[in-house]
């Protein structure tokens, strides 16, 4: 996913060629991650580059490639459970790290039916919110 991957990882999907090395790895472990993932989910990949692109269908093989991905990526626990202290760790630099807090606040408790579905929770309302913040920026 061009994810929203740095609690959740918005800063990453905006990420060019004309970065630093550490930048570049980060994006090599996304995509990494994203095929892995498409690989054990089976999701169709139109379903993840529509996600990114706001359009969160429902669909169970979204909902687990999701858990996928943010475990992969050190967010999640295998319960579905988020390791809040790794995501905000791990929120990037160039990101605006209070606005980043509290979105991850709003967002934190929500539950779905199963794993799959909390970490797609979080995950829809966290880019959600995201957008809506840069929304009202401009």
């Amino acid at each position: 996913m061009k994810v929203v991957a740095a609690v959740l990882l918005v800063a990453l999907a905006g990420l060019s060629a004309q970065q630093d090395p550490d930048d570049q790895a980060r994006i090599q472990k996304i995509r990494k991650y994203r095929e892995e993932c498409i690989a054990e989910t089976q999701v169709d990949p139109v379903l993840i580059d529509r996600a990114d692109n706001g359009d969160f269908t429902d669909d169970p093989k979204l909902k687990c490639f999701s858990k996928c991905f943010y475990q992969k990526a050190g967010f999640v626990a295998e319960n579905g459970d988020l390791l809040l202290d790794v995501i905000k760790a791990k929120i990037p630099k160039e990101t605006d790290r209070e606005k980043a807090l509290g979105i991850i606040d709003k967002c934190k408790d929500l539950k779905g039916a199963d794993s799959c579905e909390t970490v797609y929770l979080v995950h829809k309302c966290y880019f959600e919110r995201s957008y809506l913040d840069k929304k009202e920026q401009n």
